[in-house]
């Protein structure tokens, strides 16, 4: 199963199905639509696979990459293997083609129904607050999120408020009044099930989607499709309330979901049915769509800590993600930590020396310092080194990564791992515009701050051209893994460690955000978009090798 990173982590059962929902909106030549799949997180070659497919199947069909948004709710207990990018599939001991075709045929099979549904409709928009003594959600990283200088200070003891309780959701109808759908956002982790589950589940927005569902099911097709907002530093388990409570609610694990699962179809079913709650949205629609190469991002200073020009480096990945959040994803014991720690001690002083490490070696190191800071440098995903070794048969393992380790060098040995990135660095930037409402694909996890501050960055902008509100859709159409604030980042807790391209990549997002923003001001008609760059193709000789049939 994918999430925990554990590559004993089997699935041997059911508990519960996972489901693929589909959303279309169609006003004139102008067409969106929106899916959500019950898996940990979604990849641009999963994504195409669903639009190639679905074309071949409706001829006529004017979906495409640019106005499709592709999400997951980030549950962990759902099959991995999917991503094309190897660092992904190292605990699924490889790439599973029958996985990725059941998650990309379960996707055309929801898209196509939602697409022969099509008929005129109102969309309204519902707000409220979860109270605040709901035990829904719990900020993981309340170290770091209080050393941010635009928060309210919560000891961990609050950590239920250091997050964003807003609940937001579409309410979509036909014209005849009859409810069709409904599409929730509210940021917390698909984690109230642990890595010792060993049945398929689609975790607390699994539950909420299907209480919901079934309250409607007297409403013929009726969907609802619970995403995740600014979910980074978010978990439903019990951090901060009391230090004799279990990971959730329950030591039952499935039950402590349902919890969770239920206080947010509640506070849904009372919003989308009272009268009090009820924005209707104008009937246009638009988009933007187009890829960015993430490390090369040179960030405005209005958005970097000190108001200078910063630029973004290649994907690294920090020694502090072995050590866990602490919360949702269990430690690394000690002596490992420990060991890795000599080993990085060690790699950082030869790079220093000149006689040992070439000139343009120290340079390349010179450039990873600056852009990624206090982070301790464990996997170079661009350049393909794990704690510096290029030969990865050379890397010295501990007893507990083992198996892990012997998977990653069985892959580097059969030639799987030296034609791409390890990691996704062409991400794909969308912003969907319905109504009133922005909403953004965002390609990974942020945190609540990162998301308040990128929501704030676009609606700056947007105000201009009528949006009252921008929703922010985690784990949209690829996964680069998670996005902090420049400040969170120094504490290097797992969520920065996990921060790919660096301390500004927060920066970066906002950069390139607002240049789109700035686009979507522009007639359709007028919009010039940067020069287009493309995700890699990935050859079947390649994914061949590191294939689990």
């Amino acid at each position: 199963m994918q999430g925990y990173g554990n590559i004993d982590h089997f699935a041997d059962g059911i508990e519960n199905d996972l489901f693929s929902r589909a959303f279309v909106f169609k006003k004139e030549n102008v067409w969106l639509a929106i899916i959500n799949l019950e898996c940990c997180f979604t990849t641009h070659h999963l994504k195409k696979a669903i639009i190639d497919g679905f074309n071949l199947k409706h001829s006529s069909s004017m979906l495409s990459i640019d106005n499709v948004m592709f999400c997951s709710q980030n549950t962990h207990s759902a099959p991995g293997g999917y991503s094309h990018y190897p660092f992904f599939n190292f605990s699924t001991r490889g790439f599973r083609p029958s996985i990725f075709a059941s998650y990309k045929n379960a996707c055309i099979e929801a898209l196509s129904i939602a697409y022969l549904d099509i008929e005129p409709s109102d969309v309204f928009l519902n707000v409220d607050l979860i109270d605040s003594e709901s035990d829904v959600a719990f900020n993981r990283s309340i170290e770091a999120y209080n050393s941010n200088n635009d928060i309210e200070y919560f000891d961990d003891t609050r950590t239920q408020f250091a997050i964003d309780r807003m609940i937001k959701q579409f309410r979509i109808c036909s014209n005849k009044s009859v409810n069709k759908g409904l599409i929730n956002w509210f940021g917390v982790k698909g984690t109230s099930i642990s890595e010792k589950n060993s049945r398929i589940h689609p975790d607390n927005k699994g539950y909420a989607a299907s209480l919901f569902e079934n309250d409607k099911s007297e409403v013929r097709n009726f969907v609802a499709a619970f995403c995740s907002e600014s979910q980074g530093d978010v978990s439903p388990n019990y951090y901060g309330r009391s230090k004799w409570w279990p990971r959730g609610r329950y030591d039952d694990e499935f039950k402590s979901a349902f919890f969770s699962g239920f206080i947010q179809f509640e506070n849904a079913r009372n919003i989308f049915d009272s009268k009090d709650h009820q924005i209707p949205l104008k009937d246009s629609i638009d988009f933007i769509h187009y890829f960015v190469d993430m490390s090369k991002i040179v960030c405005d200073s209005e958005f970097t800590n000190d108001k200078k020009n910063h630029e973004t480096g290649s994907p690294v990945l920090g020694l502090s993600f072995l050590e866990g959040d602490g919360i949702d994803k269990p430690f690394l014991d000690s002596v490992s930590i420990t060991l890795f720690n000599s080993i990085n001690k060690y790699k950082e002083t030869l790079r220093r020396i000149p006689l040992i490490t070439s000139k343009k070696n120290r340079i390349r190191y010179q450039h990873l310092k600056l852009a990624h800071g206090t982070k301790k440098i464990f996997i170079e995903l661009q350049d393909k080194k794990i704690l510096g070794y290029s030969n990865l048969n050379k890397i010295p393992l501990p007893n507990s990564l083992k198996d892990l380790g012997y998977e990653i060098k069985k892959q580097y040995n059969s030639g799987a791992l030296k034609n791409n990135t390890w990691a996704p660095i062409i991400l794909p930037i969308q912003i969907f515009i319905i109504g009133e409402i922005a909403i953004v694909g965002f390609p990974g996890e942020i945190s609540t701050i990162a998301g308040k501050r990128l929501k704030k960055t676009l609606l700056n902008v947007l105000e201009k051209r009528g949006v009252i509100d921008v929703i922010i859709t985690s784990n949209s159409n690829e996964f680069c893994g998670y996005t902090t604030t420049y400040e969170e980042y120094q504490f290097q807790h797992y969520e920065g460690s996990f921060t790919l391209f660096g301390q500004h990549t927060l920066a970066a997002f906002q950069t390139v955000y607002k240049q789109m923003a700035l686009k979507l001001c522009e007639n359709r008609e007028n919009r010039i978009l940067p020069n287009l760059i493309q995700p890699p193709n990935f050859s079947k000789e390649e994914m061949d090798k590191r294939t689990v049939l």
